[in-house]
């Protein structure tokens, strides 16, 4: 058993870290808000479709609320 696991036995096991694939794999109970690590994590390559098209959606919402 890793150490890891060990301490999952007697403590929280929150991540502070904007990197969604060590979040996956450590699969903590919590993770951080920290607005530097949530900007580092949002200019990774990898995340780039997402943010992409959350901006493309709320571009779209916004010309739908002007025509109303």
């Amino acid at each position: 058993m890793s150490q890891l696991d060990e301490l999952k036995k007697y403590t929280t096991v929150v991540a502070d870290t904007g990197d969604i694939e060590s979040i996956k794999k450590f699969a903590p109970q919590d993770a951080t808000t920290n607005p530097s690590l949530v900007l580092k994590a949002a200019q990774l390559p990898q995340y780039q479709p997402l943010i992409a098209m959350r901006l493309a959606r709320h571009a779209a919402r916004e010309a739908a609320q002007k025509r109303n």
